[in-house]
């Protein structure tokens, strides 16, 4: 008999030559109620490196492919979720992306949320 594959969890590439990025995402400032933050279709959200330390860039990769890079506040977020979906993947559950995410700033802090 062969070998069995084992199913180790899918991380997402990281940030190199091959993978174009569009540059700093654009975050609105949501001062009142009623106004809105940016909602983007998220295919993926990545650390550049091999593990999840808060000092990588971090970045999204949108349905549509492009990459756009995180404000480093973002970056704790970024390693939590990256941590979670792969978690969520090693327990055969599934992934978290593709989904919708809001990004905007609020008093003075970038926020991402999970929708």
């Amino acid at each position: 008999m062969g070998r069995q594959k084992q199913n180790k969890p899918r991380r997402e590439r990281s940030i190199g030559p091959g993978n174009a990025i569009a540059g700093m995402l654009d975050l609105p400032s949501v001062i009142s109620h009623g106004e809105t933050d940016v909602v983007l279709d998220v295919a993926a959200v990545g650390l550049a490196g091999d593990d999840l330390a808060d000092d990588r860039p971090a970045y999204i990769r949108l349905s549509g492919g492009s990459v756009k890079l995180l404000p480093e506040g973002l970056r704790p977020w970024a390693r939590d979720i990256v941590a979670r979906d792969l978690v969520l993947r090693a327990a055969g559950e599934a992934s978290l992306f593709p989904c919708r995410i809001g990004f905007g700033v609020t008093d003075g802090a970038a926020y991402a949320a999970l929708l």
